[in-house]
Order: C-alpha cells, then structure tokens, then sequence
C-alpha cells in the first residue's frame, strides 16, 4: 500500500489515465514510430529528447535522466507528494478513493492545500458577485466597459471588485466556517502591527490567477481609481509561486499547442484584451521578471515564444532581461515592437486584433535581429566611444547565440552597421569567448551535474534489465525465478522481485518503475524501457542472455570474495579451510566457463 492508498486503486487509477494524453497538458508532443516526443518540461534543451511510450504508461528524457509513470509526471510537474498525485489523477478519472489512514503531518498539509482552495473559490465567487450584482460594483462595471471588455470576457476570466471595505471579504469567508489563520495563510487578509486582522484587496479590480488545473490559486488586484500600488497581487503561498505560474495558462495552452507559438505580454489587461480579439495563445508574467521555470513551462508548450511588452523603458529592459531566460531555456525567441509610447492592450483597442497579428506579431524580431536594432538606437554610431560601448554590449549578447550562422549573420549586420571588415568585429567577440577563469557571474545559470546510471554496479545493471523484461513478459517469471534465487539479488531489490511474483500477469512497467529505488535505478529502467522493442521469441532469448550473465557476474564476485579470504589465511597452519576455500574457488571458476560457451550454462529457461 503506498500512502495508505490500497494498491488495487492505485492500479485502477494508472490503467484508467492514459499517460500520453495527460502529459500532453504540459508538453507539446509528437508521434515518432511507437513513441511520442517532445522538449523535456523538466531540464532546458533545443532538441526534443523527452519521450512518452503509451504501450508502456511511463516517460523517460534521454537528456536529463527523468524518468517515471503518470503519478510521478506530475509529482515533478506540480511539487505534490504521491498520495496527492493520486488523489488528483483519482477525480480526473472518476475513481472514488477509499478513507485511509495518512501521517498527521501529510493529512494536514492535505487539508490545508484543500481548505485553500476552497477559500480561493469561495472568494473568487464573492469578488465577482460584487462587481455584478451590486451597486457597490458600478463604477468598477463601467471602467471595465471603457476599457473594451464585454461582460462574456469578464465571465471567463472571472473577474470581480474588492470592495471599499476592511472586512467583508473576512467576514464572508468566516461566516462560511474559516478561521484568521487559514486566511492569512492563504494571503487573503493582512494583519497590522497592532494584530488587526482586515481585508488584503480593497477598493481593486480583482484578476484571479488559476493553476494549469484552472483552480484559483492566488489573486492580483488593480486600484480602482486613485491609490497606491496600482497593483497589488497575493503573497507567495502554499499553493502559490509568482515564478512558477503564468496568467491565463490555463486558457490560453490548447491554443498555444494549435498555434505553436505563446505571445507574453507583462499586465492582465494585455492578455485579457487579447483574447478578446482572437489572440488566445496569449500569457502574461505575475509581476515579476520571467523565471527560468516560467521559461521552461513555456518551452514544453510552444516551439516559439514571442515577447511583446510595452514600448517604454521598463518594458525595454524588462524584455532584454525575458529573452536571455527564454534562450536559456532553450526556447525560441522573437519580440514584436509596438509604436512608441504604446501598450499591447492600447495597441489592439486602437486597432484591432487582426491588425495586432499583423503589425506586430507578423513582424516580429528574432532575439538576435532585435538586439542590434535596439543596441542602434541607442548608440549614435557616428561617434567613436558610442561605437565601442555598442561592440561591446553586441559581442557579450552574442555570446548566447550558439549557432554559428546565426552568430556569422549577426556579425556582418553589425560589421555594416559600423562600416567596418566583419573579421574586427569578429575579433572582439573571441575575445569575449577565450576562458577567463572566472567564476559564473550572478545570474548566469550552471547546469547541475546528474549522477551517471554508471554508478550501479554491473550486477545491479543487469538486475534491472532482466525487471524490465519481465514487466512486459510475465509469462517468463516461474522460469527466471527456477534460475535465480530471492536471496541472490542485491538486498535492496528484492521485495520488488516478490511484487513482480505476487502480480505476475498483472505487472507493469510503470509499477516497476514506481518500486524501484529514486534515482540511477529507474533512470536505468526508462532508457530501457524506452530502446528496447522485443517480440516475445526475441525476449526469452534476451532473457536467457540476461540470466547467464548475472550468473557469471555472481559467480566472479564470490571468487573474489574467497580470494580476499585465502589471502589472509595461512595455508599451513589454516590448511583444512585454505583447501576448501580453493575448492569452492574452482568450482566457480569452472562454472563461469561453462557460463561463457553457449548452449552449455546449465538449464538458463530450458
């Protein structure tokens, strides 16, 4: 039983999810032969090596080593523990789970998690009665009508009004049986210095930020009016991470898979707007600048991202900072340009969607042809210091750029740019690429160094080869196990070779990979998983293979174990047990060359 869930409803759960259409919520995914492929949502890379195998139910990334089943897709993909995973994929399918008995620690971040939610929903309800219903949310309903949104818009993106008030959201959500601390842990109330508890949102256009599950998990509020900050969003939470989220993912990722391409815009309004007009492959960031992980999340959607903030200069330098996060995390990257002194939701109420695809979107910049336009605006080249800060500030981009005709093309843009041979420019940027011996400069990202798979030894190796073929041949179970012995695998493995005796027919890979040890096991497991297409005539002879070799690798580690033995025993004065140990020393000698000719390794499944 795995966090007290019976294990006959966790299989349930597993065979009723299908593993490609799930993971197709986070990845855009394409099939090659039997499997399916895609960028891998957990590590940044240009070329898909994460794949998807349906006829198996688990996943595996040849670049990063992920590897696993539905349940812990998204464990990775969510932060949950496994009983949550479960509990999730359970009401997804349908499935009823049974009461358990669960840690005190576990249950209570449980009920936390869904007390929050709960407050959220409640709130978001609450927040919208308001702007609709009452007289208190009249100015709010004609600012959002002058503002170009139909009251359909405000609806799908459950927009509401916080009311001028210090405690009527908090006392909504008490009379409905929640407590001050829950509230303020779910960042819904504030407290003062003087310990009163008020209302966090007042007098605010309420924009509800929703998980990829379209759960609202956090809120951003705008000032209705006069007041300060203009904008005000939830607090970092339990359920909520600014770096981790993007406004609107969860309407806008169906369209970002058809369109291939995600638009990033800075504000609501901008997105809200947006999708108004068509444009609803359209996220935003949530007040902060975009995250690696923001990047990645995008990546694992959109073959191409396409930045368009406002054209000012906070939006020009919050640009500059997007598009070194996104090529780090290995997306393609392009920027529209709006007019001066314009904002992509001015933009579109002024002109229009079509003329937003169009103008801006149409014409997009690849990151490297935008960062030459720009680095020439703002460098009058005629002058010989501004000449050099823009080589300067052109080369250190162009450190980024891996590509080497793409880099080539850049240079000669920037060659003609400053009327000078390509081969000066060229020298500057090698300057900038000769090792310096210096550390990683804050900012600058370091790839983490994964344990390798051969870290386990070879015993261990071909132990996990011989599971893999038996989850997916069960028929070969009784025979292997007449070969090999419980007690001659390695201690940590076998309770999970007694799973696969006691399931048998009813094994599966992605339970093998569940009860395998985290790490270079089922990092090993998927990759064999994944290469290796057996049919059954083929297998038994794989596992025949497997069988003798695990014999051979025994049998050499006991001999040198009685080596090590004979080495510290005297053959005069210990030569009773010398003697022995020599004689059970050769036999093993003569097994493993009876091991070694074909046909002769003793029964090795008949």
């Amino acid at each position: 039983m795995d966090g007290n869930i019976p294990d006959e409803v966790i299989e349930e759960v597993r065979a009723r999810t299908d593993i490609t259409a799930f993971v197709s919520q986070y990845v855009q995914l394409k099939k090659t032969g039997r499997n399916f492929w895609g960028l891998c949502p957990f590590h940044s890379e240009k070329t898909p090596s994460f794949s998807v195998a349906p006829d198996k139910q688990i996943f595996h990334c040849f670049g990063c080593g992920a590897s696993g089943n539905v349940f812990s897709f998204l464990m990775k993909s969510e932060g949950i523990s496994f009983p949550e995973a479960v509990r999730v994929l359970a009401g997804r399918a349908g499935i009823r789970l049974p009461d358990v008995e669960v840690s005190p620690a576990a249950e209570q971040r449980r009920r936390q998690k869904e007390r929050l939610l709960e407050a959220f929903k409640l709130a978001a309800g609450f927040y919208q009665d308001v702007l609709l219903h009452t007289e208190a949310g009249n100015s709010a309903r004609r600012y959002l009508e002058k503002r170009g949104l139909s009251p359909e818009t405000v609806r799908r993106f459950g927009l509401g009004l916080a009311p001028d008030s210090w405690a009527s959201l908090k006392n909504f959500l008490c009379n409905k049986g929640f407590a001050y601390p829950e509230l303020l842990t779910a960042g819904l109330l504030s407290e003062s210095e003087k310990k009163t508890v008020y209302d966090r949102f007042r007098n605010r256009i309420i924009f509800p930020i929703h998980n990829q599950r379209g759960e609202v998990i956090a809120f951003g509020g705008r000032v209705l009016g006069e007041g300060s900050p203009k904008y005000l969003n939830s607090p970092e939470t339990p359920l909520f991470e600014k770096g981790r989220n993007l406004y609107a993912l969860h309407l806008a990722k169906e369209a970002i898979r058809r369109e291939r391409q995600a638009v990033v815009f800075e504000g609501y309004m901008d997105v809200i707007t947006a999708h108004q007009a068509g444009i609803t492959h359209a996220v935003a960031t949530l007040g902060t600048a975009l995250t690696e992980i923001q990047g990645r999340l995008l990546q694992s959607w959109a073959e191409e991202v396409l930045l368009v903030y406002d054209a000012d200069a906070a939006g020009l330098a919050a640009t500059w900072r997007g598009l070194q996060v996104l090529r780090q995390a290995g997306c393609l990257v392009k920027i529209g340009r709006l007019p001066a002194g314009t904002d992509p939701d001015g933009f579109i109420a002024g002109f229009g969607g079509e003329a937003f695809r169009e103008r801006i979107l149409g014409t997009a910049l690849l990151l490297g042809d935008w960062q030459l336009q720009v680095l020439a605006e703002q460098h009058n080249l005629q002058k010989n210091d501004e000449r050099l800060r823009f080589i300067d500030k052109l080369t250190a981009a162009l450190l980024s750029v891996e590509n080497a005709v793409e880099r080539d093309s850049y240079l000669e843009k920037a060659a003609t740019l400053l009327k000078v041979p390509v081969e000066t420019v060229r020298e500057e940027l090698r300057k900038k690429l000769r090792p310096s011996g210096r550390s990683p400069s804050q900012g600058q990202r370091v790839v983490p160094i994964l344990p390798p798979v051969t870290s386990l030894t070879a015993e261990e190796r071909v132990t996990v080869q011989i599971f893999s073929l038996l989850s997916r041949f069960p028929d070969l179970i009784s025979e292997v196990a007449a070969e090999i012995q419980m007690q001659d695998f390695p201690a940590e493995l076998q309770p999970v070779l007694a799973e696969i005796m006691r399931k048998r027919e009813n094994f599966t890979p992605a339970r093998l990979h569940e009860l395998l040890p985290e790490g270079r096991y089922r990092q090993l497991l998927g990759g064999l998983l994944m290469q290796e297409e057996y049919e059954g005539n083929i297998a038994k002879r794989a596992i025949q293979d497997c069988v003798r070799r695990y014999k051979r690798l025994q049998s050499a580690r006991r001999r040198k174990e009685l080596e090590e033995k004979m080495a510290g025993l005297d053959p005069v004065s210990a030569k009773g047990e010398y003697n022995e140990l020599s004689r059970m020393w050769l036999e093993l000698r003569k097994l493993e060359e009876k091991l070694n000719r074909p046909g002769e390794g003793g029964k090795v499944l008949g």
